[in-house]
């Protein structure tokens, strides 16, 4: 007996401990399973616009939440700091949600070679890669006219979000003033630069379209390269406004003219429709008006008429019908 019952009591607690084991396990697993797929925890996110990409995503993190990072350009931030997060900031949302960063983490331009090359040619490579020219100056030296002597930065420096260069360029001193000097290809700030150095001053400015130079650039002058001009004489210059696209859909201007004149035609055709319909009417209620007076004008002749005849028989019979004067009878005297 002492053995079965000692049997037994074993037995009892390790039925106890394995009760006490499932309890936990279930209790365990299902919070586990209710807080990854049935997540009912709310926090609210965080502010992170300004933010250098790693503090943000650690306090992202901080508050629950998971993080997507998007690269991307941007002139609003310095590098490696958030501009733009979603959902945005200050909502309340289930824990491990995932937020989506913008980070501004996108590198300048490298500064090309362009030493040697001819400054229209080296305008097209800059404007190619969105390379901007703040500045261009002139030195007189034995290399071709219009070469680039020097560029600041130097070549192969990373240029930061919309830093400009500087580039030197080779201006032959000029021989004989009185000749028109080539502009064509050349910026109109370096143009004036170049007449003033020759005592020419810019006169008008108009525009064209010329595909094979780049966007404000000169195309012609007048007087044109090569021919006799005078100190202090005015020079007209056409500027390249770039290739004309045509396109075969109209565009929000030409819609929206388009509409209004519809509008303009569709409203001048009501106002004639209603002027002619209120002059039918006017002409209309004119010819009622005369019919009634004619009407009115033959009534009342014909009153007048009848009015007239019975004044004259009245009168025929006043005549016909007077009393008679009375007439004194001679009577005999006394005597």
């Amino acid at each position: 007996m002492a053995k079965k019952f000692k049997f037994n009591i074993i037995k009892t607690i390790k039925t106890f401990l394995v009760l006490v084991c499932l309890f936990i396990l279930s209790t365990i697993g299902r919070n586990v399973f209710i807080r990854h797929f049935f997540n009912d925890r709310l926090t609210v996110i965080p502010n992170v616009v300004n933010l250098n990409e790693k503090d943000a995503i650690n306090y992202l993190k901080k508050a629950g939440l998971n993080v997507k990072v998007i690269n991307s350009k941007t002139e609003k931030v310095p590098l490696d700091t958030v501009y733009i997060q979603f959902p945005l900031p200050g909502k309340s949302v289930k824990v491990n949600r995932t937020i989506q960063i913008w980070v501004n983490n996108g590198k300048g331009q490298e500064v090309p070679n362009i030493v040697g090359l001819e400054l229209l040619e080296a305008r097209s490579l800059l404007q190619g890669q969105n390379i901007q020219i703040e500045r261009i100056d002139y030195q007189p030296s034995n290399q071709k006219y219009n070469t680039i002597l020097g560029v600041y930065p130097k070549p192969g420096t990373t240029l930061e979000i919309n830093q400009k260069i500087s580039i030197l360029v080779s201006s032959q001193k000029v021989v004989d003033p009185s000749v028109m000097p080539n502009l064509i290809g050349l910026d109109l700030n370096d143009a004036k630069v170049l007449l003033a150095q020759i005592g020419l001053e810019l006169g008008g400015t108009s525009k064209s379209s010329d595909p094979t130079l780049p966007v404000n650039t000169i195309i012609s002058t007048s007087p044109a390269p090569g021919q006799k001009v005078t100190k202090g004489q005015k020079v007209s210059v056409v500027i390249n406004i770039g290739a004309r696209v045509k396109s075969d859909k109209p565009s929000v201007e030409e819609i929206i003219n388009q509409t209004n004149q519809q509008i303009d035609d569709k409203q001048i055709d009501n106002i004639i429709t209603n002027t002619l319909e209120k002059i039918d009417k006017r002409n209309n209620e004119n010819n009622d008006n005369q019919k009634k007076n004619s009407n009115q004008k033959n009534q009342n002749n014909q009153n007048n008429n009848g009015n007239n005849n019975n004044s004259e028989d009245s009168n025929d019979n006043k005549q016909i019908f007077t009393k008679p004067k009375k007439r004194e009878i001679d009577r005999p005297s006394s005597d």
